[in-house]
């Protein structure tokens, strides 16, 4: 049965799109989270992305986490590696580095094996819990810090928030993208995340973050919440699909499958939100 998008607005929304960077070539990337469930779904949106990426050629894959389900890896030789990434993730347009943090799934296996993974598959990125790492975008640069925000449900997150705190004030990036994989904000199953809205919000409201991305959440939802500084992209429907919803802030909801692609140059951030398919659902642009 397919899952729901409720109180979607009569008319459809205009979604913005920029597509000129000038003499630019700028940084691609696919995001996409709670996907390692060696599903139907899961696969479906594999080929979508390669069908994406055929046309808009990428430099990396950003996962928000929940990669393997139900309950992560027991080692680096587990067999899930295989059953539910690596042969899945098979199109050619695809074999770029994956960035990836951790989910609460993730955490209920061996979290060290997801980072030792790298050294056996080096498309494989997640060099600690938390990290952060530059790409350049066009005459610019980006720079991605990875969180891991399951801790923070069990009232451990000092050391990590300290992290955060510096390199986000230390950062001369000209674009900041925070991922975790729990979200701040939602219409959709788990809503608003208080802990999170606590202790990671005011630090990314100080140092005008402009994305925070995440998954959990079984959907595709973009809010901007006014008292938000960053846009919130929730990106958790790359093998399962649960029902969402409009609310209040809502830029676009969508279920049934799909991923994010980013395009960043120096001058503009566009977030673009694919179908299971690849097929373009929703576009917004966050200019400087």
């Amino acid at each position: 049965m397919a899952s729901e998008v409720k109180n979607a607005p009569k008319e459809p929304r205009q979604y913005k799109d920029i597509q000129d960077f000038g003499d630019e070539i700028p940084f691609r990337c696919l995001v996409l989270g709670d996907w390692g469930t060696g599903g139907s779904l899961q696969k479906e949106v594999a080929l979508g992305m390669n069908t994406y990426a055929e046309k808009n050629p990428i430099q990396a894959i950003i996962s928000t986490g929940d990669n393997i389900y139900g309950s992560g890896v027991e080692s680096v030789h587990d067999r899930q590696w295989k059953t539910k990434f690596e042969d899945i993730y098979t199109g050619k347009f695809i074999q770029k580095p994956w960035y990836a943090i951790l989910g609460n799934h993730d955490h209920r296996g061996n979290t060290e094996a997801q980072i030792e993974y790298a050294k056996i598959n080096n498309i494989w990125h997640m060099p600690s819990h938390y990290y952060s790492t530059i790409f350049q975008a066009g005459n610019g640069t980006v720079e991605l810090f990875a969180i891991d925000t399951t801790p923070f449900t069990k009232g451990k997150q000092e050391e990590q928030l300290e992290w955060l705190e510096k390199a986000l004030q230390n950062s001369k990036a000209d674009w900041k993208i925070v991922t975790g994989h729990h979200m701040m904000r939602s219409y959709g199953v788990y809503k608003d995340q208080q802990f999170m809205l606590k202790h990671i919000k005011p630090i990314l409201d100080k140092h005008k973050v402009s994305l925070y991305m995440c998954g959990h959440d079984h959907d595709m939802q973009l809010i901007h919440n006014p008292n938000d500084a960053f846009i919130h992209l929730t990106s958790g429907a790359g093998g399962g699909s649960r029902d969402t919803s409009y609310g209040e802030h809502s830029i676009f909801a969508a279920t049934n499958g799909g991923f994010a692609a980013l395009t960043i140059s120096s001058q503009v951030l566009l977030i673009h939100i694919m179908d299971k398919n690849g097929s373009l659902q929703f576009a917004h642009a966050i200019k400087k």
